[in-house]
């Protein structure tokens, strides 16, 4: 979504904002520590306050995003989730949001984001929040556009990293791959802010098969994360009715154990 600012400057006092946010809720056992589970969901599903430029994309333009809300029947290592995730359209930009929450902990990913003039994404903040058993997490990443500089926290640590128009963020560089799972000459390649880290994604494409839903039988493009010299694995089935959203996600872990969602409803622009 692309926006246009005349000057955006961070803010030392991140805001949250009322439009309403995705849930999901988990359980555990004593195999599961607090890191391998968020670690899988913020992998899975991937607040700052900056000044985003004016959304540049008219609303009707194959560049533009589509909002969303999509629940998700999901387990790990076969206990079950209840998760959702909503793109947001703000007046400035959006929101893309994830949530997952039960009585032992909670877990919630945000990113801001706008399209540029020339309709590519360009991320705006993040902010993770994770809480579990009483053990705290919360990792920020402020956007300075003037700049051009990203800015990492969590706890005491402190990084800055040169900005470049290619880098999208935690959760945002799913949204390029639906994008651009439309163009089958698309390379499937993404350079990531993550964890204060740049990072490079790749995938590729497995074919199509069929997947059950809770909206029932949907054809869906299969598409895997290449990692080398891993053990670690990531599926996403992807369907073309809804706009290359995914309707299922697999992951594997190093140590096996394994996380998998299924898509029960979604809402698009408000129709279901």
């Amino acid at each position: 979504m692309r926006a246009t600012s005349s000057t955006p400057t961070i803010s030392s006092t991140p805001t949250i904002s009322s439009t309403p946010t995705t849930s999901s809720t988990f359980t555990t056992t004593s195999l599961f520590t607090p890191s391998s589970i968020f670690a899988t969901l913020g992998t899975l599903f991937l607040f700052f306050l900056v000044s985003p430029p004016l959304l540049a994309i008219e609303p009707d333009s194959p560049l533009a995003l589509r909002p969303y809300q999509a629940s998700y029947a999901a387990t790990f290592n076969g206990m079950p989730i209840e998760a959702q995730r909503q793109l947001v359209k703000l007046e400035q930009g959006y929101r893309l949001e994830t949530r997952a929450t039960n009585l032992l902990g909670n877990m919630r990913e945000t990113e801001l984001l706008h399209l540029d003039v020339e309709g590519q994404i360009r991320i705006d903040g993040y902010e993770s929040k994770r809480s579990f058993f009483g053990s705290k997490r919360k990792e920020k990443l402020l956007i300075d556009h003037q700049q051009n500089k990203a800015i990492y926290t969590r706890k005491k640590k402190r990084r800055e990293i040169a900005l470049q128009p290619e880098h999208l963020g935690p959760i945002s560089y799913q949204l390029q791959l639906r994008r651009d799972l439309a163009d089958r000459d698309s390379a499937l390649s993404y350079t990531v802010i993550a964890h204060g880290k740049i990072k490079h994604y790749q995938f590729e494409r497995l074919g199509e098969e069929l997947i059950s839903t809770g909206l029932g039988d949907i054809k869906a493009l299969k598409i895997r994360r290449v990692r080398e010299h891993q053990e670690r694995e990531t599926i996403f089935w992807m369907a073309e009715q809804f706009a290359y959203l995914p309707v299922k996600v697999w992951q594997r872990e190093e140590d096996g154990e394994s996380y998998e969602m299924t898509l029960k409803s979604v809402t698009i622009d408000g129709l279901e």
